[in-house]
C-alpha cells in the first residue's frame, strides 16, 4: 500500500519538473526570437544604441562613422549589446576624449594594433568594454546587464 501512495506524488513531482523545464525552454526560445526581431527593428536599434552609450558612458559615435552595427544578445535573465563602427583614427581619438567612460580608465594593449578599455559601467549594467583596432580603425563595444 505504501508504494501506491507514493506513486501519485512521484508522478505529480515528475510532471511538475517537466512542466518547469518546458516553460524555461519556451521562454528562452521566445526571447531568442525577440532578439532577432529587435536586431531588425530600427526603432529598437535606437533604444539599444542609447543603452550602449549610457551603460559604457560613451559619447555619440563620430559623424564620420561608417559600418555602424548594433546587435542584442541574451536571454530572459540577461541583456547585452554589441556595437561597432569604423572611423578615421583622428575621429576615434576625439571620440575617446569626449567619452567619460574611456577617460576614466587606462587601455590595455592586446596586440600591436589593438587596445581594450574595461569601463566602470553605469545605468545598472554589470560590464562595459571597448576594443579599438587602430589597424582597421574599428571600434567594438560590448555592454551587458544581468
Amino acid at each position: 500500500m505504501k508504494n501506491k501512495a507514493k506513486s501519485p506524488k512521484l508522478i505529480i513531482l515528475l510532471a511538475s519538473a517537466i512542466l518547469c523545464v518546458a516553460l524555461v525552454a519556451f521562454a528562452g526560445l521566445s526571447f531568442a526570437s525577440s532578439n532577432s526581431r529587435d536586431n531588425q527593428d530600427s526603432a529598437k536599434q535606437k533604444e539599444m544604441m542609447t543603452l550602449v552609450l549610457e551603460w559604457a558612458q560613451l559619447s555619440p559615435f563620430p559623424a564620420s562613422a561608417t559600418n555602424v552595427s548594433i546587435k542584442t544578445e541574451g536571454n530572459s535573465f540577461t541583456r547585452s549589446f554589441r556595437a561597432s563602427f569604423v572611423a578615421p583614427k583622428q575621429d576615434i581619438q576625439s571620440w575617446i576624449e569626449d567619452s567619460p567612460g574611456l577617460n576614466e580608465t587606462t587601455p590595455e594593449e592586446i596586440s600591436d594594433t589593438k587596445v581594450q578599455y574595461i569601463i566602470v559601467p553605469s545605468g545598472g549594467a554589470n560590464r562595459a568594454e571597448v576594443t579599438i583596432d587602430y589597424g582597421l580603425n574599428q571600434v567594438e563595444i560590448y555592454v551587458s546587464w544581468g
